[in-house]
């Protein structure tokens, strides 16, 4: 009887140190660069994971390309060259609540429920449309691409929690062509997006040497980060 109490005793105090444990572990809060950084991630394994069953030759994928000329520098969240489109892909992992606005306008605005009270709070954030426009002026700019009309605009918003509510204008401020997908089995997905327009009778004829273009801007020893660039602008800007 008294092994049996003892037993019992020791089975008991594990309980508590494990109870005890669980309730001290916090669960790990991310970033919001964290948070950006997995969404990016995630859109890119779909992407690399469509053109590894397509044929690889006629792809180009590239993550985080950074462009840099006389004063200014950007960073392209996904390239993704074929041979008929360029697809400039910016991907914005806003984890929850509805994304509402105008496309032609430079802001958007993110609600979301707070608390059990079901208050809502807001976020606004700089338009991506508008960003990824930019984008676009300097890839034509940086690879003298200013007259070719075979450049896609794509925002991708990979959270499945986040619901989509934008307008669009029958006549756009935009000179490219802005698309926007998000990351999950649907028809507004990435791939289905990609799929849908490489079916089209259309083709880049420069495709090769486009290819070796941005493969010597990945793999030049001397490239800089994007962050010590834009230091390097300010430092020089200031001193001047």
């Amino acid at each position: 009887m008294t092994e049996i109490i003892i037993l019992f005793g020791l089975f008991f105090i594990i309980f508590l140190a494990t109870s005890s444990k669980k309730k001290t572990e916090k669960k790990k809060i991310l970033s919001p660069e964290e948070k950006g950084w997995k969404g990016e991630k995630e859109v890119l394994n779909t992407i690399r994971s469509f053109v590894e069953r397509k044929s690889p030759a006629d792809y180009l994928l590239v993550n985080g390309l950074i462009l840099q000329k006389g004063s200014w520098s950007c960073e392209i969240d996904i390239l993704l060259l074929t041979r008929k489109w360029i697809y400039v892909i910016e991907v914005k992992n806003w984890f929850r609540g509805r994304l509402s606005g105008n496309l032609n306008h430079k802001y958007l605005e993110q609600s979301y429920k707070v608390g059990k009270q079901r208050k809502y709070g807001k976020i606004r954030h700089y338009s991506p449309f508008w960003q990824n426009e930019q984008h676009i002026k300097r890839l034509k700019n940086y690879f003298q691409l200013q007259n070719n009309q075979n450049i896609l605009s794509v925002v991708v918003f990979p959270s499945p929690y986040l619901e989509i509510r934008l307008k669009e204008n029958k006549k756009t401020v935009f000179k490219n062509k802005h698309l926007w997908a998000s990351n999950s089995k649907r028809e507004d997905d990435i791939v289905y997006l990609i799929d849908n327009y490489e079916e089209k009778d259309t083709q880049l004829l420069f495709f090769e040497k486009l290819k070796e273009k941005i493969n010597k801007e990945i793999y030049s020893p001397k490239k800089w980060k994007h962050k010590s660039w834009v230091k390097y602008v300010k430092e020089k800007r200031e001193k001047n």
